[in-house]
């Protein structure tokens, strides 16, 4: 892992090894979420970590946040570093797409380069980057926005899918262009669809495959 603050450090500490053991007993290294959410280690787990007032809405994105990590664990706690340079070329006009990870792995780009506003009225949040699951031939990304050691929690996105095709924004402006305010001078990137998401992982994928 790197110096950075990663996601899964923040959010789990030393529960990992406090409950994941017993949850790779009731379900092996990498299960799909509908048989991990199956496990009682799991329930339990889940019933621990909510906090009192409940997560409301966001129950979804904690399952899948918790499932990620989890196959991440499993998988050997395996991040790709992504650096401002690389980071830049995913998000360029044109970029070949490449092959999900056999195992899970967490991707973690530059920091604060790329954003996005994921609530209309709400701040733009940072990406710092995403667990990326294999699905079948496809991608599940569980993306993690905002993360911050003095924040409580973090925002998580979930896409999955298959190889996009071509895409372009409506108001023809080009992918990965920002959409906050100063974002043109400060050079800055932003992910306006979930669309725009997907394609980040199976851009960096490509990266994958090339080290």
């Amino acid at each position: 892992m790197t110096d950075r603050p990663h996601p899964f450090t923040l959010v789990f500490g030393g529960l990992a090894e406090e409950h994941f053991p017993a949850v790779r007993d009731a379900v092996g290294d990498a299960p799909d979420l509908d048989h991990f959410l199956l496990a009682e280690a799991v329930v339990e787990l889940l019933r621990g970590m909510r906090p009192d007032e409940g997560v409301g809405e966001a129950m979804d994105d904690f399952v899948a946040f918790t499932h990620a990590a989890y196959c991440f664990w499993a998988a050997g706690c395996h991040t790709q570093s992504i650096d401002l340079a690389t980071t830049q070329r995913l998000c360029a006009p044109a970029m070949a797409i490449g092959t999900p990870p056999r195992t899970t792995q967490y991707i973690q780009i530059a920091p604060r380069l790329v954003w996005a506003q994921l609530s209309d009225g709400e701040p733009h949040e940072p990406l710092d980057g995403w667990f990326a699951l294999p699905d079948g031939n496809g991608l599940r990304m569980v993306a993690c926005f905002g993360v911050h050691p003095e924040r409580p929690g973090l925002a998580v996105v979930v896409v999955q899918g298959d190889a996009p095709g071509p895409m372009a924004r409506e108001d023809g402006v080009a992918l990965f262009a920002p959409t906050m305010p100063g974002g043109d001078t400060a050079g800055l990137h932003s992910v306006a669809a979930p669309e725009e998401l997907m394609l980040l992982g199976w851009r960096a994928a490509r990266i994958g495959e090339e080290r």
